[in-house]
């Protein structure tokens, strides 16, 4: 695993980053409203910063479902591989699973099928075809414009289960690299979510203490990570399709 130095952020005054955080959450509160359809209704925190954002000195982002609308694509790959074997996979079937693995779901179809099929070649497939569609991808407006105001006051990186290559092709695609120092994908640990090493690298990369870190996030298994990593998470379901 790649070891990346740690960064000093002890010599910035409090004042300094009180400031910067009231300016960043002012500017998040007039670019970004909550959608009228949350689907978490009095629990939600409908995207809003939280009021102490300045004691943060890190922002840690999924990628799927939370900063694109990957869902649809993911779908249409996974769904066209297992078809090479026989599996059927249904709409309803993988949105009920949202934020678990496609090898997962591939081992689920399989028992249910009662036959056994060559899971890493179907993964494989999944991941050529949305390759070959990643043009297509589209972006959460609201949630870039998130990341787009927190760039350049504090570190932001990308913590995301996905696969290296679609993840990497996706921010290429949708112009969004250059807002994220880091890019952790699910390849760099040896669990996905909701185990917290995917947070935890991120931070450790940035050389930002877990607590010191907020998490946008779309998936109840991704909160489940960055609470466990020890980090406050903000739910953007709500709000991602503005």
């Amino acid at each position: 695993m790649q070891t990346h130095p740690r960064r000093n952020h002890t010599s910035t005054p409090a004042s300094r980053q009180q400031s910067a955080g009231d300016a960043t959450h002012e500017a998040l509160s007039t670019t970004v409203s909550p959608d009228n359809d949350c689907p978490s209704p009095g629990t939600c925190d409908h995207g809003t910063p939280p009021a102490d954002l300045g004691r943060y000195e890190a922002v840690l982002f999924d990628w799927d479902g939370t900063l694109v609308d990957s869902h649809p694509l993911n779908f249409r790959g996974l769904s066209a591989a297992c078809a090479h074997w026989d599996l059927t996979m249904d709409e309803s079937f993988y949105t009920a699973r949202i934020g678990t693995s496609g090898a997962e779901l591939i081992n689920e179809l399989a028992v249910a099928a009662g036959t056994a099929v060559p899971v890493d070649e179907i993964v494989a497939l999944c991941l050529e075809i949305i390759l070959g569609e990643i043009a297509d991808l589209r972006t959460y407006r609201a949630v870039v414009r998130i990341a787009g105001s927190l760039h350049g006051r504090v570190p932001l990186a990308i913590a995301s289960g996905g696969a290296r290559r679609a993840v990497h092709a996706g921010l290429d695609a949708t112009g969004l690299r250059p807002l994220f120092e880091d890019i952790v994908t699910g390849e760099d640990v040896p669990r996905g979510k909701p185990d917290p090493g995917l947070f935890l690298l991120a931070a450790n990369r940035l050389g930002v203490e877990p607590s010191r870190c907020l998490v946008y996030e779309d998936s109840p298994e991704g909160m489940q990570a960055a609470h466990a990593a020890g980090m406050r998470a903000v739910d953007v379901r709500c709000f991602r399709n503005n």
